[in-house]
């Protein structure tokens, strides 16, 4: 099987999209040839796969940028109600593209495209090539389109990402999502056949597969501020915007007006970029030195042995009125560390898979109910003093395991390869 994928973003950039796409196309028995950007503002930190692009094929395409530059850049943001935002900023990228894919498409024999979004330029690229190779053509989608409650938009913005996604979802012969409730929710508004060409591939995680020396690690906790620590508790993984750590801090200082000792053996660590706008609460400033540390971004590998060496893994999700249809990669490669996985997320598709992991719903909490952040939390911290199990179901972990996924992603391209040669 020869295969064309179209992901902007690819190792050894470390995003959430490298990480997850990347990891499907290494274990992928398939012929690949991948097209991807290059993006200064993301490091090169994802190292868990240093021989990445000996197996998979490379047609790197550098962005140009935006279609205006410097002063003009900003009038256009200012007076052209689209410019830059549909779907995303990578039109020019686009554009760009299509030439060099439509040389590499002929000269390596693809026999189908695979499309990953986000972003979701990506799928309007292979849209264009389909309609020029008449190549079959898998669409996967990370998150939701138009249907993304956390990219607002105006609605004309709306109007015009939901037109570009039918079109989308129309000509693919083949759709994916990472969970139930997205495909609900995105295909809800399409054809009984339309639904019919869609399905669910979860991510994955790959605890294997490092080439070269272990990583050095540093200090996992500052034991001379906190000298009785014996468990750690992390949260690996970017906070911004609305997926805040206010409600963990919120907690935790309502833990310590009650029980002042309980928190005594217990450090928390955020592995990652957090925003310094979401530390400048007051609870976090009253917390007591060492009881939250923020050690920053550290190396792909760096951090799957943080995971493995944690007491406990903490998801930290954003408030939502309806039910949550994200996934969260993070989640499936702490279920890969085979450690205990505490949720501050509202209801659905994180926190039902974290319930099934602990065997229990207590282990999740909604993010904008303190009172029960802090009974979450108080549970977790009496299992980690007892003789709590290390990790949940071995078949839970199974069903995401890398080469499981990635097969399960080869069967999808081979039912797109029977719809488009039909």
């Amino acid at each position: 099987m020869k295969i064309f994928a179209i992901c902007y973003y690819a190792p050894p950039k470390l995003t959430p999209q490298a990480i997850q796409i990347g990891r499907q196309l290494y274990h992928l028995d398939a012929q690949v040839q991948l097209l991807h950007g290059s993006d200064p503002q993301f490091s090169d930190a994802y190292d868990q796969y240093p021989d990445f692009f000996e197996r998979i094929g490379s047609l790197c395409v550098p962005s140009p940028g935006t279609f205006f530059q410097g002063f003009l850049h900003k009038v256009a943001r200012r007076l052209l109600p689209l410019y830059n935002t549909i779907p995303d900023g990578l039109g020019p990228w686009r554009r760009r593209a299509l030439g060099p894919a439509l040389e590499r498409i002929a000269a390596s024999g693809s026999e189908a495209l695979v499309s990953f979004g986000m972003p979701m330029s990506d799928h309007l690229l292979a849209l264009e090539l389909k309609r020029r190779t008449g190549l079959p053509w898998l669409a996967h989608f990370s998150d939701p389109w138009s249907d993304n409650p956390f990219h607002p938009n105006t609605w004309l913005e709306h109007r015009v990402n939901a037109a570009l996604e039918r079109r989308v979802i129309g000509a693919a012969d083949r759709v994916l999502f990472t969970s139930q409730r997205t495909l609900d929710l995105v295909m809800a508004k399409y054809p009984p056949a339309w639904r019919a060409r869609a399905a669910v591939l979860p991510h994955a995680w790959d605890m294997d597969n490092f080439a070269g020396p272990a990583p050095a690690l540093a200090a996992a906790v500052d034991v001379a501020a906190r000298p009785g620590v014996r468990h750690v508790v992390r949260h690996i993984g970017a906070c911004y915007g609305a997926r805040s750590p206010e409600p963990l801090f919120a907690a935790l200082a309502r833990i310590l007006e009650r029980q002042p000792a309980a928190l005594d053996t217990v450090a928390f660590e955020f592995v990652g970029h957090v925003s310094p706008n979401l530390l400048a609460s007051e609870a976090y400033k009253a917390l007591p030195a060492g009881l939250v540390r923020m050690r920053g971004q550290v190396g792909y590998r760096e951090s799957l042995q943080l995971a493995r060496d944690s007491d406990a893994l903490l998801v930290i999700d954003a408030p939502s009125q309806l039910p949550s249809v994200f996934l969260p990669s993070k989640l499936v490669e702490y279920i890969g560390a085979r450690r205990p996985v505490w949720g501050i997320t509202p209801p659905g598709t994180s926190a039902d898979l974290i319930a099934e992991w602990a065997g229990s719903a207590d282990a999740c909490a909604a993010p904008d109910d303190i009172e029960a952040v802090t009974r979450m939390l108080r549970a977790g911290l009496d299992a980690l003093d007892g003789a709590a199990e290390r990790g949940g179901p071995e078949a839970v972990a199974e069903r995401f395991a890398a080469p499981r996924v990635a097969a399960a992603l080869k069967a999808q391209i081979a039912l797109a390869l029977g719809r488009g040669t039909a």
